[in-house]
């Protein structure tokens, strides 16, 4: 009987997967048995048995005890802090909760634009200090509306067409950039392809990072891709810390070759103290959340559930990784 080892727990509340989900699980494939590990002997006493393993991720030290996996489903969307050189040369298949927090994201992505454009993050930062009507009036640029900017999306999955569709509803132009270019989408006004970075750069107004993170990737913000950008525009990023040469991103704000930035993800996380990130005035930060919201977990798992079913009958499974490309 093949075995599917559970081991899911964590100090945070949000990611401790429901005790109901095992019996769940066991009851709709009695062919299967399943074990919900309590903690790391118990999850050590039954990797080397299990088949099927539905975790965070599986560190490199027990990659040996594992004999019999043949497939890893995490919830994490991006698998760049799952993969390593060992499992990635390994029969293992992986597949990944791609799209779960697709809303929450693009809803924090609007938040952060709208933080710029109607001048919230002045005003929380001002309110203590009384009425500050003035510095609105006076500002330059003023608090602008999104109707009618330019909307770049970096990255055109599952989070950069629920972005898409909000830009939309605000009146914003789409532009996106897919790797793999498609002649045309409904929720887009123009498409570029990779060739054409650039020129895609040029036109945002505001530019939200969509894209995973993979070694072709890493840094794809540099100086020469700050130079490209209007001087008005923000960036908003929203997926990877390392996407970002945040050396290059720090002068570009601070030389005016850049507007504003808005960041919930960093190369070093928690960000440290002493990151120029904090104080600057022209930064909106978030630590990390953007894609937090209470049901993570119930969407993982019924993806695994359909996954276990297509698994059994020999189907391809929904967000498989290719390792080899990281995502």
């Amino acid at each position: 009987m093949p075995k599917v080892l559970i081991s899911l727990s964590s100090r945070h509340r949000v990611w401790n997967l429901d005790p109901k989900y095992p019996g769940i699980i066991a009851e709709k494939f009695p062919q299967l048995e399943v074990v919900a590990a309590k903690g790391q002997d118990e999850f050590l006493q039954h990797i080397p048995d299990a088949e099927i393993l539905y975790t965070w991720s599986l560190p490199e030290r027990h990659l040996a005890r594992a004999g019999r996996l043949r497939w890893i489903h995490t919830p994490f969307a991006g698998v760049d802090e799952a993969l390593y050189p060992a499992l990635v040369e390994s029969p293992i298949r992986m597949t990944c909760s791609r799209g779960v927090s697709a809303a929450a994201l693009a809803d924090h992505a609007l938040g952060m634009m709208l933080s710029f454009s109607r001048g919230l993050a002045v005003a929380i930062r001002e309110q203590e200090k009384g009425w500050a009507r003035d510095r609105f009036f006076d500002a330059n640029p003023m608090p602008v509306e999104l109707d009618g900017k330019v909307l770049g999306i970096l990255g055109f999955g599952s989070i950069g067409r629920e972005v898409a569709r909000r830009g939309r509803a605000f009146g914003m132009r789409v532009f996106a950039l897919k790797r793999n270019q498609i002649q045309s989408d409904p929720l887009v006004d123009r498409l570029f392809g990779s060739m054409q970075l650039h020129e895609f750069l040029a036109l945002a107004d505001y530019l939200v990072m969509t894209l995973p993170w993979t070694p072709s990737t890493d840094g794809i913000l540099d100086e020469r891709a700050f130079a490209a950008m209007k001087p008005t525009a923000v960036l908003v990023n929203i997926a990877r810390g390392k996407l970002i040469r945040e050396e290059s991103l720090a002068k570009a704000l601070e030389s005016g070759r850049l507007a504003g930035a808005a960041l919930d993800v960093f190369v070093e996380e928690p960000l440290p103290s002493t990151s120029v990130f904090y104080r600057h005035p022209n930064v909106v930060l978030t630590p990390h959340i953007a894609g937090l919201h209470p049901h993570y977990l119930d969407r993982s798992t019924s993806l695994f559930i359909v996954n276990l079913g297509r698994y059994l009958k020999g189907d391809s499974l929904l967000h498989e990784v290719v390792k080899r490309e990281g995502y």
